[in-house]
């Protein structure tokens, strides 16, 4: 199971993993306050409407609805005292109760490694996650490409390039090369 944050506001992020979870690749979760911190980043830093951050919200809880999770209580208080940045400590809360064994997230600097890693909780950027997608799931990750592809106003090459700028060339190459495979 992998919990998922920072990768929803990049579109071609978002829609590559969230097709690669519908297509059965990865389960992948969130929560309610992970939408959140999404919503006001989209409507603070990309001028989103509030109410197309919000649609948003809801779609991606309507295409993945087992990816919506509750932070069990027990969750949120085990991380209180722990040394990160506090508010990030919600992201951690939310992988503790999806269960997760990967944290998906791009702000790995302010994840705490060690105590992580005694909760078998594997920390993995986009472009690590991409590559062993590629890797273990390339047919699932082709399927998340062409859903990609078909639902962007950008051309795949475009995508692709797009894709590489965000995550690097390895990444980018390894996503590539799934493609291209099938």
């Amino acid at each position: 199971m992998w919990a998922c944050r920072c990768l929803f506001i990049p579109r071609t992020l978002r829609d590559y993993f969230v097709y690669a979870a519908k297509a059965g690749a990865l389960q992948i979760h969130w929560s309610q306050p992970i939408l959140d911190e999404m919503s006001r980043n989209l409507v603070a830093k990309f001028g989103f409407d509030p109410d197309d951050a919000a649609e948003l919200e809801v779609r991606l809880t309507e295409y993945l609805p087992r990816a919506l999770v509750e932070v069990r209580k027990r969750d949120a208080q085990l991380v209180v005292e722990v040394e990160m940045d506090a508010k990030d400590r919600h992201v951690l809360a939310a992988a503790l109760s999806a269960r997760a064994t990967i944290l998906l997230t791009e702000n790995t600097k302010h994840f705490p490694q060690a105590w992580m890693d005694a909760r078998g909780i594997e920390l993995l950027d986009a472009g690590a996650a991409l590559e062993r997608l590629a890797g273990d799931h390339p047919a699932e990750l082709r399927e998340a490409h062409r859903l990609t592809v078909a639902n962007s106003p950008k051309p795949e090459d475009e995508i692709l390039v797009t894709l590489g700028k965000m995550v690097g060339a390895r990444a980018a190459q390894a996503v590539r090369a799934a493609v291209v495979s099938g």
